[in-house]
């Protein structure tokens, strides 16, 4: 039985990939490899982006990076959501974010646009994923 409960907004024995749709951003994963050792795998939902376990974020972020994303990414790792591995912070667990480009700014540890940084083994962009039905 597939029970899906949503409880005070949050998703609860609900698996965060999808695999049954049939539209090509759902069923690609995309990849960033950048800077400052983030190497990160993720696949578009119909709830948002959703960053794989395992996971790596850039070990330091960049002067201009964006304080609401540096607080959210120091939230992460205080709640172990991401955990500091050797020298490098991976992801313990799957996790939804509500758009592709807050993924890749946290996973970047700079500002990011999520349609053109997530790209797909291939090397095309998410953003040229959203024009094929």
């Amino acid at each position: 039985m597939n029970r899906k409960i949503n409880i005070l907004g949050f998703k609860v024995f609900e698996e965060l990939r999808q695999s049954e749709e049939n539209t090509p951003e759902s069923t690609t994963t995309f990849f960033i490899e950048a800077a400052r050792g983030a190497g990160a795998k993720g696949q578009m939902t119909s709830e948002g982006f959703v960053v794989f376990k395992n996971s790596k974020i850039a070990r330091s972020t960049v002067k201009s990076f964006p304080e609401s994303i540096r607080k959210f990414r120091e939230k992460l790792i205080e709640e172990g959501i991401i955990q500091q591995i050797g020298e490098d912070y991976l992801f313990q667990k799957d996790y939804l974010f509500n758009s592709p480009s807050a993924a890749a700014s946290l996973v970047m540890g700079r500002s990011a646009n999520g349609l053109t940084e997530w790209k797909s083994k291939d090397g095309r962009v998410l953003k040229s994923f959203e024009s094929v039905e």
